[in-house]
């Protein structure tokens, strides 16, 4: 495996994918996501420019952030968040893309840390997923601008996996809509983190500026 290769790879995807939408590849930020993948593997793919890193489980990720402590690192928090364990998370993250209640925000800003964070959407409507309804991203989003030390950046999204090899894209087209009425609301909210190894180039279509690739950079898990 030759990760130096497979970002290559990401990379002329997402412009390829940018300029078939009309956009530069300047406004889309890789994230590796790197949950149950080695410290030795991270600092690999930094050397190869990547400075953003995603991760799932706080006590996993805790240790590497503090093993490799580089400031050139924004780590972002995409996993499920309990609110006894907020203050750990804003202590170590810079971003946060899986707020999807009033109680997660009030505990994260209740930790005193600056924080960059999107609202998660469930925009399939899964009962199994976490995120909110599209009727609350708004009460929510207000929630989170009144907050002392939260910074809201935009959204995020996991669209329902395919079925019989066939994607759900008004799905993403939905999330572009809802993308774009947060922004006229709160202009600063200008982020959509939207596509995953399997479907970020139909992200990328439909407005995404944060794609998230962990299998497609460090290989299956």
């Amino acid at each position: 495996m030759d990760i130096s290769d497979n970002i290559a790879k990401i990379n002329d995807k997402i412009k390829s994918a940018a300029a078939q939408a009309g956009r530069s590849s300047e406004e889309i930020k890789l994230i590796a996501v790197s949950k149950k993948k080695s410290t030795d593997l991270i600092a690999a793919a930094h050397h190869c420019g990547l400075t953003n890193f995603g991760e799932n489980y706080l006590q996993e990720s805790v240790e590497k952030i503090s093993s490799i402590n580089s400031k050139e690192i924004d780590w972002h928090f995409i996993g499920n968040i309990q609110s006894k364990k907020s203050s750990q998370i804003a202590q170590y993250f810079s971003w946060v893309h899986t707020i999807d209640r009033a109680k997660i925000v009030n505990a994260l800003d209740a930790a005193g840390q600056n924080l960059k964070v999107l609202i998660q959407v469930n925009v399939s409507e899964e009962k199994s997923k976490s995120g909110i309804s599209e009727s609350d991203l708004m009460p929510l989003a207000e929630i989170v601008i009144e907050s002392k030390c939260l910074e809201l950046k935009g959204l995020m999204a996991l669209p329902s996996p395919p079925i019989d090899g066939k994607i759900n894209e008004k799905e993403y087209e939905k999330m572009n809509m809802l993308s774009d009425q947060l922004k006229n609301f709160y202009s600063p909210a200008n982020e959509l983190s939207l596509g995953t190894s399997q479907d970020f180039e139909l992200g990328i279509k439909h407005g995404s500026t944060m794609v998230r690739v962990g299998e497609s950079i460090f290989g299956k898990r």
